[in-house]
């Protein structure tokens, strides 16, 4: 699948993604925002306000890069929304669950009796890079509900994972040229701006063409953009390095239990008036070699000994 090859061409790198939504100011970037959270999270906007719009490479972190939104709906409605585009991982679902609860508590005014009448809906919007086996769809919505299924009264925090991936699976059922605008904006995020996609004669395949080569047209952000996905590579290798370690040293505790284990009961068995506490803290070679000594009826003498080593 041949694909448009400018030097930053992944969207969900999170400065692209940013790049691509934050300036309220530019016609293309306020289209695609109020697509997302019209039809993503069903929401009829009347203004969006991006609050951290700023994208200064010098000032840029190696943090996530969190998009904090305050829409006006039709209604008169004022929601806070956040969007990262991100994966999934159990921090993940702990750190945005706080921010929904810390966004709820900012709104309370600790001295107004009737604050509960100015609190707004919290939303949270995620581009998840993963799928839930067991929420197969593209677009996962999460609410608190009873166990019949009724949406609590009142309800002030919603919860929507895009899991890109997914996409794929619905190009296979219906075709690209069937796609809605917010799935082919979700398909570009996932495979970027491939032939295929390119054929459509869409706006929002225009628009994100056109942001792509606004955004390789500076260098800062090129560059800014490239040691992020650098410094995310080198997360992710250190998380796979500490989960290995972490699995290894988990078998190594294993066998060393398994061995000490299978010891002492050989050894209370051989020699029931002693103590087994001469078996307490050993190295998993030495309880192997107590253990073959054992096997082959050694006595306590030899037994000591190998516990006397050094």
């Amino acid at each position: 699948m041949e694909k448009i090859r400018p030097r930053i061409a992944d969207f969900k790198n999170d400065l692209v993604f940013k790049y691509l939504l934050s300036n309220m100011k530019d016609v293309q970037c306020y289209y695609l925002l109020k697509l997302i959270i019209e039809e993503i999270a069903h929401i009829k906007t009347q203004e969006i306000t991006v609050l951290n719009s700023e994208l200064n490479p010098s000032h840029i972190s190696d943090k996530d890069m969190i998009l904090d939104v305050q829409v006006k709906t039709e209604d008169g409605e004022l929601i806070d929304i956040e969007m990262q585009n991100t994966k999934f991982s159990r921090e993940i679902y702990h750190r945005f669950q706080a921010y929904e609860s810390r966004m709820l508590d900012h709104q309370v005014n600790r001295g107004d009796k009737k604050y509960s009448e100015n609190l707004h809906k919290v939303v949270t919007i995620l581009f998840i890079d993963d799928i839930d086996k067991d929420n197969l769809e593209l677009i996962d919505a999460y609410m608190p509900r009873n166990r019949h299924g009724y949406v609590r009264r009142f309800n002030l925090i919603e919860s929507y994972f895009v899991q890109l991936p997914f996409i794929k699976v619905i190009e296979k059922e219906r075709g690209i040229k069937s796609f809605s605008k917010s799935e082919i904006l979700i398909y570009i995020l996932y495979q970027g701006l491939t032939h295929d996609i390119m054929t459509l004669d869409n706006e929002v395949v225009t628009i994100m063409k056109d942001k792509l080569e606004q955004f390789n047209e500076d260098e800062g952000l090129v560059l800014a953009a490239e040691k992020r996905q650098l410094v995310k590579i080198q997360h992710y290798q250190e998380e796979q390095r500490i989960r290995k370690e972490s699995l290894e040293e988990g078998k190594a505790e294993g066998e060393l239990l398994k061995a000490k284990e299978n010891t002492i009961a050989l050894f209370k068995s051989k020699f029931s008036q002693e103590h087994d506490e001469i078996l307490e803290n050993l190295t998993l070679e030495k309880y192997n070699l107590i253990f073959d000594a054992l096997i082959n009826d050694q006595d306590l003498e030899r037994i000591k000994e190998i516990i006397s080593r050094d």
